[in-house]
């Protein structure tokens, strides 16, 4: 514990000396992000505090900038381990990560760890999010070159990032987008119709006995999108994932299998109005650096991934609508004769305007969403590993989600967020084991009274029925906003539903913040539930526990 207190004084002391420094003509910038917590005991749910019952998660980055020129690192320190609930590689401190930058008006080249984006990502995506703890930056070489302002010429060759170390496979990619109408018309501003190509190479050794054995693996995406002043949009991308094993127990499977996944967008956007759907059909999608990374049961947290894959469903707010979470399938499941998913969702938003019957004095704002995802209609033979499937045929469904939410201003200092959501959820697909679908109704009540420009209350009311897994959920929330700086707030969440009254438990959490300038600290003591958290359609799974969480984040 001493050595994390000395890391981060030092570390914070230093960046507002270095932010106030120019070094031989350049500049400093960087920031500290701290997350420490403290595990109790607490027999109620059943968790024994760990022998290491202190863990925390330090990330400090600083970054160099000289005119065309830039370099950074990232040190990591997770000590004495990470936090519970994420992966056991990261289990050091040192610099995790580092890159040197040229970018001129053309050329734009990257050595070290960099982050990339094909397309809408089900190609090849690196990114890092630390609060799922996913991290899968690209060590190597990345160059971009941009001819004119409408075309733009991607490279990039490198090994993903696992833990601290890389994953054994090397991929190696090329992306080419320009404006189709600019390229004929360089005048043309107010229409846009894009078109990409992008190509992924995946290579690993392989030392086994099994002859002519996939080491190069090779895939394709096209895409090919419109906008323009008359508020439509839209975009289609298909990929193409080339012939690779299985693994399971593992064991590389005898068959080599392909994939494939075609995401359609149409939308329209107007002042007021806006309507936004999309249709995703995905086979045997996962896309990982390192083969043995593909057996999913054993890669709980996305480790070795090449691609982004979110669940495309609404990215709800709250305590309880976050219970029954869903997670995209676009894998190969022999144990549930399931080898992808496919669906769509779509997103409606209407402003009723001032002085309407509906808008009243000062408006009023509803959103409806729904999504609808199911597994394909796969047809399998005696051995489970051999399968066949046509292109649209809906099997096995998975989730569905249909909510409404009005936001309505009553007065000058009171307003509210009604939302009303219905779910259907597989959970035997989406978490494993063999629970059966579960049908639940949410409505929660989120109301914000303002005494003056920086003087706030916020209460949340809500409820969770169903009549399966744990049935009913109540909860609430109160958060008291002193000014700028200073956040309070006091919740809980109550299964009083459960069958079994011993495990009719409070996940009640009390904490605060304060905030100044660029630095947040934060701190609060509760019980987690456990299951997935998401961001962004990515989920992580956080075991159940009791403690109390110290938070620091500082930019400069």
């Amino acid at each position: 514990m001493k050595k994390i207190y000395v890391l981060l004084v030092v570390a914070f002391a230093s960046s507002n000396v270095m932010a106030q420094i120019d070094v031989l003509g350049g500049t400093f910038s960087g920031g500290i992000e701290s997350t420490s917590q403290w595990y109790q005991d607490d027999e109620d749910i059943g968790f024994e505090q760990p022998n290491d019952p202190f863990r925390s998660n330090n990330y400090i980055n600083l970054d160099y900038n000289h005119g065309k020129f830039s370099a950074g690192i990232q040190y990591e320190a997770y000590l004495p381990t990470a936090l519970l609930g994420y992966s056991d590689k990261f289990n050091d401190n040192k610099i995790a990560s580092y890159y040197v930058n040229y970018k001129g008006e053309q050329l734009d080249i990257t050595a070290g760890n960099f982050y990339e984006q094909f397309g809408s990502g089900m190609i090849l995506r690196s990114w890092e999010d630390r609060q799922i703890g996913i991290n899968n930056s690209i060590r190597g070489v990345r160059v971009a070159y941009t001819p004119n302002d409408f075309t733009t010429i991607k490279g990039l060759v490198g090994k993903p990032r696992v833990g601290f170390e890389t994953t054994k496979g090397m991929i190696g990619g090329i992306d080419i987008e320009t404006n189709i109408l600019r390229l004929f018309n360089k005048d043309n501003f107010s229409n846009s119709i894009t078109a990409g190509f992008s190509y992924v190479g995946q290579h690993e050794e392989y030392t086994g006995g099994v002859d002519n054995f996939p080491v190069n693996v090779s895939n394709y995406s096209a895409r090919l999108g419109y906008s323009g002043n008359s508020g439509i949009y839209t975009n289609i991308e298909y990929v193409h994932k080339g012939e690779n094993a299985w693994y399971t127990s593992g064991m590389p499977s005898e068959r080599y299998y392909d994939g494939n996944a075609l995401l359609f967008n149409l939308g329209y956007s107007t002042k007021g109005f806006g309507i936004n759907t999309t249709f995703r059909r995905m086979e045997n999608m996962g896309m990982f650096a390192q083969r043995s990374l593909s057996e999913i049961a054993e890669n709980p947290f996305n480790e070795g991934n090449i691609n982004f894959l979110p669940a495309l469903t609404r990215q709800h707010d709250y305590l309880l609508t976050n219970i029954y979470v869903y997670q995209a399938q676009p894998n190969f499941n022999p144990n549930f004769k399931e080898v992808g998913e496919i669906g769509g969702q779509v997103d409606i938003y209407y402003n009723f305007p001032k002085g309407t019957l509906l808008g009243g004095k000062y408006g009023t704002k509803l959103g409806v969403n729904g999504s609808y995802w199911n597994g394909l209609n796969a047809e399998f033979d005696e051995s489970g590993f051999n399968y066949e499937t046509e292109f649209f045929d809906f099997g096995r469904k998975f989730f569905h989600d249909v909510n409404f939410e009005v936001t309505k201003r009553w007065t000058e200092k009171f307003s509210s967020i009604i939302t009303y959501m219905h779910q259907y959820y597989d959970k035997a697909i989406v978490e494993g084991g063999n629970y059966s679908h579960i049908i639940a109704n949410v409505v929660v009540g989120d109301f914000l009274y303002k005494f003056n420009q920086n003087n706030s209350v916020r209460f949340e009311l809500q409820h969770l029925q169903t009549k399966r897994d744990k049935k009913n959920w109540g909860a609430a929330l109160v958060e008291y906003n002193l000014n700028q700086r200073w956040n309070f707030y006091l919740g809980d969440s109550y299964n009083y539903g459960n069958d079994d009254k011993d495990a009719r438990h409070h996940y009640f959490m009390v904490g605060g913040s304060y905030a100044k300038e660029s630095t947040r600290v934060a701190v609060n003591y509760g019980r987690q539930r456990g299951g997935l958290i998401c961001v962004g359609g990515v989920c992580r799974y956080v075991p159940e526990n009791t403690g109390f969480t110290l938070s620091l984040v500082k930019t400069f």
